[in-house]
């Protein structure tokens, strides 16, 4: 039976204990003498009913924790060296730093810290490739590391995790390609706002914008979603396209599912730092209002996106999910939304543990995609990949918080 807190830990690790009611509990008092059955019987239901009050509190309604939680229990088991300084371990260790703001499991961030140990001592310019005999000189990709290498000075306060975010952070303000707009290319002498490299810059020059006391930090963030919004943003569905090229001012044909996602777990990154008294907080909450419709106009009715979101015939993928549900529960808690969005989140994140995770994998992730036409996006190959797992973490971590 539910007796207390001992209880409730041991529920969330592994699930509801059933509601067994001895014998000698009910019928008699203390004393010997019967207790009539309507008093049992009320006795029963309110013993119940604070059961599931009390579970609802403390517990939550998610089902699917232990599938979370498994997949970053499997992460940590593998070895942190074997992952690169790139986009998609970013995106990984930075769901993991997560799910430990969470529970404070020291393991997680054991984890990160040893991942960042590993690849400090390179360099920041071997790091961010900025070196001759890189094939790409100022790949963002290799950016949004340093967003986990800031949660994870935010854990444990050592300053070379501090000190190698900023030197990315000051990389992407003064070394990056920009747009006449200040938008980033997506590497240097790249003229193309690409929406993947908002989720590059705008998570990490946010919060380094707050820790270091940077107000233009923030302003880079929000200019580079407006931006983004003027150029890419459809006028009719509200989506965004894949990418948009400055010189020759065109656009990529495709709505494309995970970049539409980054987009919006950018948005709620940008506006947990944003006041609303700063002047682009009133026109990024419309343009997020209006991109929202579109968002849930395009939604599967068992709650998952397709990789072309405007293709009914294009495979449903895992991350763009993830993506989108992340953003739309963060933005709900931020009061940026209102909370009849968070619905088809959950609606996500039930259809995700459902099909797509299993025995702490996650699956029916597409690879790295690049801009271009239509049919790459459709017969691009899907399995398991770094950043699958990191934004399954991330929208877990704030389904966690609705406990």
């Amino acid at each position: 039976m539910f007796t207390g807190v001992p209880d409730a830990v041991a529920f969330v690790r592994r699930g509801p204990l059933p509601l067994v009611f001895p014998k000698h509990s009910f019928g008699k008092s203390e004393t010997g003498v019967r207790v009539p059955g309507a008093i049992v019987s009320m006795m029963k239901q309110i013993i119940v009913a604070l059961f599931l009050c009390g579970s609802t509190v403390v517990l939550g309604a998610d089902p699917a924790r232990a599938t979370w939680l498994s997949v970053a229990d499997k992460l940590v088991t593998t070895a942190p060296e074997s992952y690169d300084f790139n986009w998609g371990e970013g995106v990984q260790m930075s769901g993991l730093m997560q799910v430990y703001n969470r529970l404070k499991e020291e393991r997680y961030a054991d984890f990160v810290e040893k991942w960042a140990a590993f690849h400090i001592p390179k360099g920041t310019d071997v790091l961010l490739r900025n070196t001759p005999q890189a094939k790409r000189q100022g790949y963002c990709g290799h950016w949004v590391s340093g967003t986990a290498l800031v949660y994870l000075y935010e854990a444990r306060q050592n300053p070379e995790h501090l000190r190698v975010a900023s030197e990315i952070a000051g990389f992407i303000r003064a070394g990056a390609t920009r747009s006449p707009e200040g938008a980033p290319g997506h590497w240097l002498g790249n003229y193309q706002i690409w929406v993947d490299t908002l989720n590059m810059t705008c998570p990490l020059l946010c919060r380094l914008s707050k820790i270091q006391n940077k107000p233009e930090y923030l302003d880079d963030a929000a200019n580079q979603l407006l931006v983004s919004a003027r150029h890419m943003q459809d006028e009719k569905t509200r989506l965004f396209y894949h990418m948009w090229d400055w010189q020759f001012d065109r656009r990529s044909p495709v709505q494309w599912g995970r970049g539409n996602g980054w987009v919006i777990m950018s948005l709620a990154d940008t506006f947990e730092y944003l006041p609303k008294t700063h002047p682009s907080y009133k026109p990024l909450k419309q343009m997020t209002e209006s991109f929202v419709r579109g968002l849930l106009a395009v939604q599967d009715g068992d709650g998952v996106w397709r990789t072309v979101m405007t293709d009914p015939e294009s495979y449903q993928e895992c991350s763009a999910t993830t993506t989108i549900a992340y953003g739309l529960l963060k933005l709900v808690r931020l009061g940026v939304l209102p909370s009849r969005y968070r619905e088809p989140a959950r609606r996500a994140w039930a259809a995700v543990n459902e099909r797509w995770v299993s025995d702490g994998v996650v699956i029916g992730v597409s690879a790295g995609t690049s801009p271009t036409e239509k049919e790459p996006c459709l017969t691009g190959p899907l399995g398991t990949y770094t950043w699958g797992a990191g934004t399954y973490l991330m929208a877990g971590s704030e389904i966690d918080r609705l406990r």
